[in-house]
């Protein structure tokens, strides 16, 4: 047998518990069982008992060894690293329950923590499924297809200058006839558009400043404004055309939408829960203390069975769907994230799987 780091037994008896919890059917393999459910390929055994591919995928992403969208070559050192870890917990978590360890009041209670994780866990598994649900994400973007059509985009030119007095100028001989795209490339301090004729294209009126904005919604079409002082300078617009906002395509708003459905039946869940629940808690925060900043896991501090916070993906304030928009009719402020999703496929292990090109170094044990 290879020579392998110890592990905290603490730590291991909560990940292999854990782990023997996600070993029951959580693998994302084909194939089915006797009973039509998904029979996950099995990586290595232990004493009888399977570890199986979509265990040791799930341990290199915590590791850090892999990331969560790629897919985990049979033959990698980062299989095989996991699998030498997910050997040596099995091995020890056997080993404290033949000591009894697991009988202990502190060992107890963390299995108990773990063993809360992974169902809390497969509660957001199921909710991510349904978020994802390509029918409930196209009724709700139908349902609010109208709403999202609100606004108005205009499209301007301009000249920008150095002074008042001569955008007063070029007003004049505008007045008198000259075209404006002429004037444009000849007088423009702004010499980005000045070869396109002073053209800024479209934008959405909202994101105009104030009183520029006030000017371009009381002005019609193939007329001047200004000359008017922005920070940039003087300038003269003309306005080109204006038309209703596009709505946004379903696929552009689709992680927004997926964000809203987790986070609108995360909601519901927490508070029907809660409401039926009897919870008592020894302590209240204090409103009057000063806040403790950002809680940080140690940077030596070794993975254990995840919990996913109460919804990350939209702010516990969100507004109803489908949310402020922003310019060019895209989602306005900070794109949520999408929630995290299981991974599409995973290598199997073959029946004699070949020695990787570079086997992972093996480490002295501490004494």
């Amino acid at each position: 047998m290879s020579k392998r780091a110890p592990l905290k037994i603490g730590l291991a008896l909560a990940l292999a518990f854990a782990l023997s919890l996600a070993a029951c059917g959580l693998g994302r393999d084909s194939g089915e069982d006797s009973d039509g459910g998904v029979s996950p390929i099995v990586a290595a055994t232990v004493n009888g008992r399977p570890i199986y591919v979509e265990d040791v995928r799930a341990y290199a992403v915590a590791r850090g060894w892999l990331q969560e969208a790629e897919d985990l070559d049979a033959n990698s050192d980062a299989f095989f690293m996991a699998l030498e870890e997910l050997i040596q917990i099995r091995l020890f978590a056997m080993e404290a329950e033949a000591r009894g360890l697991d009988r202990e009041p502190e060992t107890r209670r963390q299995l108990e923590n773990a063993r809360e994780r992974v169902l809390a866990n497969s509660i957001y598994d199921e909710i991510d499924q349904r978020a994802n649900d390509p029918a409930a994400i196209e009724r709700l973007y139908r349902e609010n297809i109208n709403r999202l059509a609100e606004g108005e985009e205009v499209q301007l030119r301009h000249i920008q200058f150095a002074s008042r007095e001569e955008a007063d100028a070029a007003k004049r001989r505008l007045e008198q006839g000259e075209r404006f795209e002429a004037l444009a490339f000849e007088l423009s301090t702004e010499r980005d558009t000045a070869p396109d004729g002073g053209d800024l294209g479209f934008s959405s009126l909202n994101d105009l400043g104030g009183a520029l904005r006030e000017e371009v919604e009381r002005t019609t079409v193939g007329n001047l404004i200004g000359p008017i002082q922005l920070p940039t300078g003087w300038h003269i617009f003309r306005l080109e055309d204006r038309r209703a906002r596009g709505v946004p395509s379903l696929e552009t708003l689709r992680p927004r939408i997926v964000a809203w459905l987790r986070y609108q039946e995360i909601t519901q869940l927490d508070e029907r829960l809660a409401r039926d629940a009897r919870i008592e808690r020894l302590r209240q925060p204090d409103d009057t203390a000063e806040p403790g900043g950002d809680v940080t896991a140690p940077a030596d501090a070794e993975p254990s069975a995840p919990i996913r916070p109460s919804p990350d993906t939209v702010a516990p304030d969100a507004p109803p769907f489908p949310f402020p928009m922003g310019p060019g009719g895209v989602v306005g402020d900070a794109p949520a994230q999408t929630p995290p999703a299981a991974p599409a496929a995973t290598v199997p292990v073959p029946a004699t799987p070949s020695a990787p090109a570079a086997p992972p170094q093996e480490q002295a044990p501490t004494q």
